[in-house]
C-alpha cells in the first residue's frame, strides 16, 4: 500500500511540473505494477517435497556416502566446523556432530538464491527471503515450502568429495 501511495505522489509531482503527460505516467505505473506482480509470483521450477535423504550421509556409515574413491574433493573435513558448515559453489556441507558430514544443494528451493553458510545457531538461511533450515536440511521457516535437496558425498582421508 505504501508503494502505491508513493507512486501516486510521484505521479502527481511529475504532472504538476509538466515533466510528463498523464498518459505516460499512467502507463509507467501500470508497467511497474505488472512487473511487481510477476516478481511476487516466481517460484522454483521443481521443489523437493520430500525429507532430505541423510541415511547415506550419516556417521553410521563411517562418515562416508556412496562408494569409496568418489569424485573430486571439494573441501577438507577440517574446514567444516562441528555444529556448523560451509558453502562451496552450490553445495552446503555441514557437520551436525563430530565426524558426521552431510551435504545439501545450496540453491534455495523458493527462488534459487544461494543460501548462506550456517549461522552461530546452526541455521541455514536464505538471504533473499529468510527461509531457514536446520543442519539436517529440514525446513523450519518459509516462504520456501520444501527441505534442501540432499547431495551425496564421500569422506575419505580428511577430504569431502561429491559422490
Amino acid at each position: 500500500m505504501t508503494e502505491t501511495k508513493a507512486g501516486t505522489d510521484l505521479a502527481k509531482q511529475v504532472l504538476a511540473k509538466g515533466l510528463a503527460s498523464r498518459r505516460g505516467v499512467m502507463c509507467g505505473l501500470a508497467g511497474l505494477g505488472a512487473a511487481g506482480a510477476l516478481a511476487a509470483c516466481g517460484t522454483a521450477e521443481s521443489p523437493n517435497t520430500e525429507s532430505p535423504d541423510t541415511s547415506t550421509t550419516s556417521a553410521a556409515d563411517g562418515g562416508t556416502t556412496g562408494e569409496t574413491g568418489g569424485g573430486t574433493g571439494i573441501a577438507a573435513t577440517a574446514d567444516v566446523p562441528v555444529g556448523g558448515g560451509i558453502v562451496v559453489d552450490e553445495t552446503v556441507i555441514v557437520q551436525p556432530t563430530a565426524d558426521e558430514f552431510l551435504a545439501f544443494s545450496a540453491v534455495c528451493p523458493h527462488q534459487g538464491a544461494i543460501v548462506d553458510a550456517p549461522d552461530a545457531d546452526g541455521n541455514i538461511i536464505c538471504p533473499r527471503h529468510q527461509s531457514t533450515w536446520t543442519l539436517e536440511g529440514t525446513l523450519e521457516q518459509g516462504p520456501a515450502e520444501t527441505n534442501l535437496s540432499a547431495v551425496e558425498i564421500t569422506v575419505e582421508d580428511g577430504q569431502i568429495a561429491l559422490a
